[in-house]
């Protein structure tokens, strides 16, 4: 972090050495799960938010200097929402223990944002940047492990501890990661194929390649139909945006999407007896039970919202861990915001995230702007995270949540960087 003109500071070590230590447990917190099993809480998750209340002490003492104009403002809209959130969780009726869970979950799992927003020095910035590549391509690495080898592997290389294997089309195990299930471990592989092709139209370096190809492949081998859809927008948004919509790059993308479009309808009617086929389009025994359940839970969180649409039914009350039968519904994010926060405070939180996006929008398309890689795959990555959160609930594991904010924190620090103070 900056050392000029700062009343309360602390040295560039300290903050690159905690930052590192967070971002890495990031990647390797369910191994700690597992295989050091100190607690049933799960080891990986107490070193996590350990690391993530360390870092929320830290940037809320540097929160007490001067601040530049767009860490100011992002600093204030995450203290307001955090305080909607905690007077809402007051006011509600549902159980205090779902309530405490969700403000535990928010503040240990958003609140390093804060820590990640003020790094200004780059050196810092850019080993951050370097720890998040490594650990994105080892989870990439071990994810296709998983998905050749499958049952092979003992089951506590495959699922978290307490969870069941993920499977598809009778023998299949599908990768996880150990970051949760498969469909969080996809959300991270859409980010991770986004990351890696910026870097790779930033510095047009072959490692950055061989690690996009080996995200792809992996996204790939977890068999989530939402993340092999939409990576092909997140992607052609990372073109888009490396090129700055110029008109040449803009055209090659139609031209490409034109491509993509016809490939898949000719796959459609002439491969029906692949498996991926299947999946994707649905027609398969296990894909044709999981849409309809998604259907009905959607159905029924509609008609909860539209019954009530004011103040939901409380902070805390959707997601696993109240279990499924006392959630309306557990997959969709979108469905879950609403019904706990309600219409108009979640309409207000997506528009204060939206408002954190134009600095980093604005850094990526400035003409000379520099760190713009992170970024490109910030930003792209809601091409996925928009309209993917209707269906899943992929960015609320403990690993995707922490991984967003910090990426975020760290795309905004990268856009201060780019300007004077």
């Amino acid at each position: 972090m900056t050392t000029v003109n700062r009343t309360f500071t602390f040295s560039a070590d300290v903050a690159a050495k905690a930052g590192t230590a967070y971002l890495t447990m990031l990647f390797v917190a369910g191994f700690l799960t597992n295989f050091v099993p100190i607690i049933s809480f799960g080891t990986g998750t107490l070193l996590l938010f350990s690391l993530a209340f360390f870092l929320s002490l830290l940037s809320l003492l540097q929160l007490l200097n001067r601040l530049r104009r767009n860490v100011a403002l992002a600093a204030f809209a995450t203290f307001l929402v955090s305080f909607l959130l905690v007077l809402k969780a007051a006011m509600d009726i549902n159980p205090v223990s779902q309530r405490i869970h969700e403000l535990i979950i928010f503040f240990l799992g958003g609140w390093p944002f804060l820590f990640f927003l003020q790094i200004d020095d780059r050196k810092t910035r850019e080993r951050f940047v370097r720890t998040l590549a490594v650990g994105l391509v080892c989870l990439c690495i071990y994810g296709i492990v998983q998905g050749f080898l499958g049952q092979s592997l003992p089951e506590r290389l495959f699922v978290l501890k307490g969870d069941e294997p993920f499977g598809v089309g009778g023998e299949r195990w599908r990768p996880t990661g150990l970051t949760g299930n498969p469909i969080i471990f996809s959300s991270i592989l859409i980010f991770a194929s986004a990351f890696f092709f910026a870097l790779w139209l930033e510095k047009r370096r072959f490692r950055y390649m061989s690690a996009f190809l080996c995200s792809f492949a992996a996204n790939y081998l977890t068999y989530t139909r939402a993340s092999l859809f939409l990576l092909i927008p997140v992607l052609v948004l990372v073109w888009l945006l490396h090129h700055r919509f110029r008109l040449r790059q803009t055209i090659i993308a139609l031209v490409s999407l034109l491509f993509v479009a016809s490939a898949a309808v000719f796959l459609a009617l002439n491969a029906t007896g692949l498996f991926i086929v299947q999946r994707l389009l649905g027609s398969g025994e296990d894909s044709l039970e999981s849409t309809l359940s998604h259907f009905i839970s959607i159905q029924n969180a509609w008609e909860t919202i539209a019954a009530h649409p004011w103040a939901g039914v409380g902070v805390g009350s959707q997601g696993d861990f109240v279990g499924p039968g006392n959630a309306i519904i557990t997959d969709g994010a979108w469905w879950i915001l609403l019904l706990e926060f309600g219409v108009p405070l979640s309409i207000f939180l997506v528009v204060l995230l939206l408002l954190m996006l134009f600095p980093v929008a604005k850094h990526i398309l400035r003409k000379g702007s520099n760190d713009r890689a992170l970024g490109i795959a910030t930003l792209s990555f809601h091409a996925y995270l928009f309209p993917a959160s209707f269906i899943n609930s992929g960015i609320l594991g403990h690993i995707s949540f922490g991984l967003y904010w910090a990426a975020l924190g760290l795309s905004i620090a990268a856009a201060n960087g780019d300007r004077t103070p």
